[in-house]
């Protein structure tokens, strides 16, 4: 009898720690169940181009940015246009000519990774009518143009290559300076958030912009500029160099 309640004992007692286990099983597994994921990455921008097709997101992308640049009247700096045709023929790309040898093509880019912008100011050759030219304005200028880079390889694939046009000086008739920027210029700033790069939200008037931020500005575009020749066999002409 004694040796019957023993092994009755034996099984309650393993019935008991394998209901402990499934217990302890169950409140690890609720405890997995519960606790938080890791915390997802900020977003690399507030607003993004709701746009699917390639050519939607760039205008999408060109009214953001060009909304938001002001003069110090409040009216806009300059309207962003999405550029791709000249004298109704499709543009083929970009060739880019020698620097050391202005009549040689020293690289070409094709159009479906190219981007173009012209940021055109309300004088009828695009210039920019209110208040005269100065480095400030050609700061923030150039700040825009960067903006319309970085959204541009963010959000709008396969897009490789962006050119953009600036407001032509007085006394100029036509566009002539440029920026040309590449993806890779720009990969390291693509690893983290907008306004990592640009921290003011509010894009600023010429001569507003904090001095951190005019850094950035000039390391990212100074080697970036080029001189715009014209359109030779549908493709756009640059050459190095303001």
């Amino acid at each position: 009898m004694a040796r019957s309640l023993s092994t009755r004992g034996r099984f309650a007692v393993a019935y008991l720690s394998l209901g402990a286990a499934v217990g302890v099983g169950i409140g690890m597994l609720i405890v997995l169940v519960q606790r938080p994921g890791p915390t997802p990455p900020p977003p690399w921008s507030s607003w993004r181009p709701a746009a699917s097709s390639l050519n939607s997101q760039l205008l999408e992308i060109a009214r953001h940015v060009g909304e938001s640049y002001r003069l110090p009247s409040g009216d806009q700096l300059a309207a962003v246009k999405v550029g791709g045709s000249q004298g109704g023929q499709d543009l083929q790309g970009i060739a880019v000519l020698n620097k050391g040898q202005p009549q040689t093509v020293d690289q070409q880019y094709d159009k479906n990774q190219t981007a173009f912008f012209i940021l055109c100011g309300a004088a009828n050759n695009c210039g920019i009518s209110e208040g005269k030219p100065s480095r400030a304005r050609g700061t923030v200028l150039r700040r825009e143009a960067l903006e319309l880079a970085l959204y541009t390889f963010e959000y709008a694939h396969p897009i490789e290559n962006v050119l953009v046009f600036f407001p032509p000086s007085p006394g100029e008739k036509s566009l002539s300076s440029t920026l040309f920027f590449h993806r890779d210029d720009l990969s390291n700033h693509l690893e983290r958030p907008l306004r990592a790069t640009l921290p003011q939200v509010q894009p600023p008037v010429p001569g507003k912009i904090l001095p951190r931020e005019e850094e950035t500005v000039d390391d990212l575009t100074g080697s970036q500029l080029y001189h715009y020749l014209g359109i030779s066999q549908n493709f756009v002409v640059i050459r190095p160099g303001a």
